[in-house]
């Protein structure tokens, strides 16, 4: 849980450092860079004397200090690479100082903030918000509480430092967590949060991981203590089987990773997946413990990745994680794919060809299907072997003239394949039964459209765009042009050849083409009352519910950062709509 994310700050942190000098960026020669080799520096921002990006000293000393400030009319952003803290920048506004201190041990600089006041040997700590937008909680010997009380009353987005270095444990009420983790606290741990007020939940961002060998735990982890854990194995610190709890915290985090020379077993035990969970060197797996499933879900694991002129005999071997994928292309080809005779429920084969020609793919239970140029297919193992978990549909790609007038001929294809590239990654990762396919790129503007509406009318009869659907035999299309409108498609919750198309305007982003194929295949926008929504959530809203994160919805999802249910039965289901019309769309043409 270490992603950063970017905030607006509009805090002010004051320590009482002092700055020996002071430092423009007029005298910087406009540049944001701060240099190296001051012990304490103030770097100021005003009207006229102002830049953009920032960026704190690359060779530091230990201890040195550093105090951005502006009265500046522009905001400035302050990059975090370099910076002890779970975001991506720090935006600095009129009014703002923030101080900085140089730790040589973490090799970063930390924010040099007073920690909040801790009455020693206190049973349960309120801490009292200073109002500041990063706040910080200092566990010691001397200023130390059983139990530490965030405060509700905090303006959105206020970020929450709470490490220890105190010789006894302690712990963080959950009560206005995100999830009632376990959220102990011993020497060395350190919390970062970020307070949503639309939730009134703080979230955590990051959490430092509690590291244990497998040897010194055995065979079996019989409890977790932290949120999240890591299960380390190597050469001289191994077991060949591992398993889980058989219970836990509300989503607490289990990561397993490994550098030994000898393959382990992920027990399936407590888990919800049957897939073959091998841990070899350089593997790392991360289960999650979800509450209302009384299981540990599979967050990610790697995956394993074959090109076909590599195997042998022209069959794919045994599975070694959850997902084994096989690539063709002219040079890298096989006439025949054999799939393995040996998996467990689950486990998963992905094929994908660019090769000129058409390959057979085939198991012992009599599967035997044909993967042409440009296709991906999936298969799932199950209780009666190997079966195809996905359809392919073929799409062709319409992209208006204008568009290539704007960005130029190369940027505006490219603009419109990252649209349909991430439609398909979107795909996978919901576990939707479809891949497209691109059969064709048609420079061409629907004639006198003026709005998407127009588009959608005039492109579904178009005989210029429907002959070159017939010709490439396309089940579907997809329109980019410079509208007005940012996104438009036909909502089918039955499918229908005359009325599969969607289209987009460059006035949006590449993720449209994702939203409005949704709406092709029966998916309608969270706060309708179609069969089935998006679901939309202050942390990431779903494909058909704001579109922030690549996930279309589904109650068996889970968000892979902060732990929500992507979905929920019935209407609150995109995934269950598109996988029941999938097969139907396939064969339109």
């Amino acid at each position: 849980m270490n992603k950063k994310i970017t905030f607006l700050l509009m805090g002010c942190l004051m320590s009482g450092v002092v700055a020996s000098r002071v430092l423009t960026p007029n005298q910087n020669q406009q540049s944001g860079q701060i240099p190296s080799g001051y012990a304490e520096l103030e770097f100021k921002l005003g009207d006229g004397n102002w830049t953009k990006q920032i960026y704190l000293p690359n060779n530091p000393k230990n201890n040195d200090k550093i105090r951005i400030s502006s009265t500046a009319g522009y905001a400035a952003y302050l990059d975090t690479s370099n910076i002890d803290i779970p975001l991506e920048s720090i935006q600095i506004n009129r009014g703002n100082t923030f101080d900085f201190i140089y730790s040589e041990s973490l090799k970063k600089w930390r924010i040099n903030s007073t920690p909040s006041a801790i009455v020693d040997n206190s049973s349960v700590q309120n801490i009292v918000s200073n109002q500041q937008i990063i706040q910080r909680v200092h566990l010691r010997d001397g200023a130390w509480a059983k139990k530490i009380v965030l405060p509700s009353d905090v303006a959105n987005n206020t970020v929450m430092l709470i490490e220890s270095d105190a010789g006894r444990d302690s712990s963080i009420d959950t009560t206005n967590l995100l999830f009632s983790s376990n959220f102990n606290l011993k020497k060395g741990d350190r919390y970062w949060f970020v307070f949503n007020q639309r939730l009134k939940k703080w979230v955590p961002e990051y959490i430092k991981p509690r590291q244990l060998n497998v040897s010194s735990v055995g065979t079996q982890l019989n409890k977790t203590d932290s949120p999240l854990t890591e299960i380390i194995f190597g050469d001289g610190n191994w077991v060949s089987q591992f398993t889980l709890p058989s219970s836990a915290y509300d989503r607490d985090r289990v990561i397993v990773k490994s550098t030994a020379t000898w393959e382990a077993t992920i027990s399936n035990q407590n888990i919800n997946t049957s897939a073959t969970l091998k841990l070899n060197r350089g593997d790392r797996y991360e289960f999650m413990f979800v509450k209302e499933l009384a299981k540990w879900i599979l967050v990610s694991a790697p995956e394993r990745v074959i090109q076909a002129k590599d195997l042998n005999n022209q069959k794919v071997p045994d599975p070694k994680q959850p997902v084994t994928r096989v690539k063709l292309a002219n040079g890298n080809w096989q006439s025949v794919i054999n799939l393995t005779d040996r998996a467990q429920i689950n486990d998963k084969i992905i094929i994908s060809s660019g090769a000129t020609w058409s390959s057979t793919i085939q198991a012992s239970n009599n599967l035997r299907q044909t993967i042409q140029t440009g296709e991906t297919q999936r298969f799932v193992y199950t209780s009666q072997g190997w079966q195809a978990d996905s359809s392919t549909i073929d799409m062709l790609l319409v992209s208006s003239p204008a568009v290539a007038e704007k960005l130029g001929a190369n940027a505006a294809k490219i603009r419109l394949i990252e649209g349909f590239d991430l439609t398909n990654v979107s795909a996978e990762n919901s576990n939707a039964k479809f891949y497209l396919r691109n059969v064709g790129y048609l420079q061409y503007k629907t004639p006198g459209s003026k709005t998407l509406n127009n588009v959608l009318d005039i492109g579904r009869v178009d005989k210029v765009i429907q002959n070159e659907r017939n010709r490439l035999k396309a089940d579907a299309i997809y329109y980019e042009g410079d509208e007005e409108g940012c996104g438009l498609a036909y909502l089918l919750v039955n499918p229908n050849s005359n009325y599969m198309i969607g289209s987009g305007s460059i006035n949006c982003g590449i993720t449209v083409l994702r939203h409005e194929f949704g709406h092709n295949m029966g998916v309608d926008h969270h706060d309708t009352a179609g069969p089935a929504r998006g679901l939309e959530h202050p942390l990431g809203s779903t494909i058909m519910g704001g579109n922030s994160i690549s996930y279309f919805s589904s109650p068996d999802l889970f968000h892979p950062k902060y732990g929500y249910q992507l979905g929920g039965t019935n209407d609150r289901d995109a995934v269950t709509m598109i996988n029941k019309n999938a097969k139907a769309v396939s064969l339109f043409k």
